[in-house]
């Protein structure tokens, strides 16, 4: 929060001093107006560099499960039996593979990795398991509380809705419908999927 208050006062001082530079030259006093123009591209430097700090190394604002729903394929995936799964423990399961075509000729393999969160006998939660704040393995984290815990910066997701209610992230984490197919399969699908 220091960091980013800041940026934001950088900016602030920047459009300030950018304000002067112009009343100074408008009123025919060039040199005053130069000085607050350099002084202008010192506070847009210091504020991009704050700012490139907290997108970057940070990674304040930014959502690395952003692309899960155009990986996924539609319909429902086996993650495997229910009995699998302990209860309170989080378990990762892959979900699908899609062939992406990145530059001509290149295939990459994406997997979908999700966490699977055993509530009681019939209550599962399935949330992507790269923490959207920078992709941290929520099955390595601890489950508390109905919700799970990053184990790389303390982000907290509630597993029945992916909600984030702590942390430094500021997107919540994809989740997933579940159920039991007739031959007793533990399935998730995207929200809304058919």
């Amino acid at each position: 929060m220091r960091t980013g208050l800041l940026h934001a006062a950088s900016i602030t001082a920047a459009v300030g001093l950018y304000g002067a530079s112009w009343t100074a030259r408008s009123r025919d006093r060039g040199g005053l107006g130069r000085a607050l123009g350099f002084a202008v591209l010192t506070a847009v430097g210091t504020g991009a560099a704050l700012g490139g700090h907290l997108a970057y190394r940070q990674a304040v604002g930014a959502n690395k499960t952003e692309a899960v729903p155009h990986l996924m394929e539609p319909g429902w995936h086996t993650l495997g039996r229910p009995g699998e799964f302990a209860t309170g423990t989080g378990v990762r399961r892959m979900v699908g593979e899609v062939l992406v075509v990145v530059v001509v000729l290149v295939l990459v393999l994406v997997l979908v990795l999700v966490l699977v969160v055993r509530e009681s006998d019939d209550v599962f939660h399935v949330p992507t398991d790269r923490c959207s704040h920078f992709s941290g393995p929520l099955s390595e984290g601890e489950v508390a509380d109905g919700c799970v815990t990053c184990p790389w910066h303390g982000s907290v997701f509630r597993l029945s809705d992916g909600w984030n209610v702590g942390g430094p992230t500021t997107a919540p984490q994809p989740t997933f419908d579940t159920r039991t197919d007739n031959e007793g399969n533990l399935q998730a699908r995207l929200p809304g999927a058919s």
